[in-house]
């Protein structure tokens, strides 16, 4: 799919399809919550697959993003977003692209980074029907992959003086990590309680902006402060070109782009408070280099205070196609995590699996973690550093060309 203007025609085919959709009931332009037709037979990804037209946005970027496992295999419930959802957002984006002289952008152009971390808030974990979030303040809920914190709640209108006795809506909430209901973004469904064999599907309504207005989110960008990188070069860090040379790419040099974008980090601030402070990244203060079998390191900071969730991403460059082994330099100084546990991903793909070391040698003992031998094509990609538990210090990770 090249580009999105197909997708006004979709909408029509939306608001057709909608009244068959199972597990729901019109009523006085909301829906109540009696099942009255039988459960889909197949999977949630079987059922967007089965609806021509309206899910083809969402289906493009669910395979991008490698996440068609987890809507076939895993016990998740599906806040879905429709064609209409994705063409309005890329139709006021290109507006102001173009006032500003800039060319169009559709989801294929869009950063993997951005799209990941905002399509998995849209799965949450666990299956839920409505009834089951029939509470006042209703209920929260964990995106997949990075448990960003969602809220799903049931509201009952009063009708004929009866409390509770009117329509009900299912309303879908982007709480922004906030306590205040003020701040959240909400989205309401207009078709639920739509069961298949893994899990549940509720359709968000036409008039949702796919990505509560994150999507429009600029793409990171290179850091290019670093003292390690060549004088004057503003580009992506570049893997090396020939075999057996490796380079070292700093943990604190991560991207630009700020929160939920270059990087994911449980607080806003810099717990450490230094190199760049106003980062919410907590980067630990200087420590002397070494030398090892996977080369001589020079001082720098690391990343400290980690939790599980977090993450930092790195807008990388591969001259020439081939593989690559990656040897993270980690710390750990603390009894409470036996085994530190991390991932690398390339373009929002996990390609290392879960890798960890022994905890409790020393916040600044680094010990080399090296991933198996991974395969890039030549061009530009996103990596991803993933802490998959806390305290898992990072220093620098070794880039080392193998084949």
């Amino acid at each position: 799919m090249k580009n999105l203007k197909s997708f006004l025609g979709c909408i029509l085919a939306f608001l057709v399809l909608i009244p068959f959709f199972p597990g729901c009931k019109k009523d006085s332009g909301d829906y109540n919550y009696k099942n009255s037709t039988a459960p889909f037979n197949g999977t949630i990804y079987d059922f967007l697959k089965s609806q021509p037209g309206v899910f083809d946005s969402l289906l493009f970027v669910v395979d991008k993003l490698h996440l068609s496992d987890t809507l076939k295999n895993n016990n998740v419930t599906l806040f879905a977003c429709t064609n209409a959802s994705f063409q309005q957002v890329v139709s006021k984006l290109n507006i102001s692209r173009k006032l500003a002289g800039n060319p169009p952008v559709y989801l294929n152009d869009m950063s993997t980074n951005l799209l990941d971390s905002i399509v998995c808030r849209y799965i949450v974990r666990g299956k839920y029907l409505a009834d089951s979030l029939a509470y006042k303040d209703g209920v929260m809920l964990a995106g997949v992959r990075y448990s960003y914190p969602m809220n799903g709640r049931l509201s009952k209108a009063n009708a004929s003086g009866y409390v509770g006795g009117g329509p009900s809506k299912l309303v879908f909430s982007y709480t922004r990590r906030s306590l205040f209901t003020r701040d959240w973004v909400t989205a309401n469904a207009t078709a639920i309680n739509i069961t298949t064999t893994n899990g549940i599907v509720h359709v968000l309504e036409s008039t949702h902006p796919f990505g509560f207005g994150e999507y429009i989110k600029p793409t990171p960008y290179p850091f290019t402060l670093s003292a390690f990188r060549p004088a004057n070069y503003k580009g992506p860090f570049l893997f090396p070109a020939t075999v057996g040379a490796y380079t070292v790419l700093e943990a604190e040099d991560f991207d630009n782009g700020g929160e939920g974008l270059a990087y994911h980090d449980a607080e806003a601030k810099n717990n450490g408070g230094n190199y760049r402070p106003n980062e919410g990244v907590d980067i630990d203060v200087p420590v002397a280099g070494g030398s090892d079998a996977a080369g001589t390191y020079p001082s720098s900071y690391s990343i400290g205070w980690t939790v599980a969730g977090e993450w930092t991403v790195y807008t990388i460059n591969v001259p020439v196609e081939g593989d690559f082994v990656i040897t993270s330099r980690v710390g750990n100084g603390t009894k409470t995590v036996p085994f530190p546990k991390f991932h690398i991903e390339f373009d929002a793909r996990n390609v290392t699996g879960t890798m960890s070391f022994p905890g409790n040698k020393g916040w600044w003992v680094w010990q080399l973690v090296n991933s198996p031998a991974i395969h890039l094509t030549a061009g530009n990609h996103l990596m991803r550093f993933y802490w998959e538990t806390n305290d898992a210090q990072l220093n620098n990770m070794a880039i080392k060309r193998v084949n």
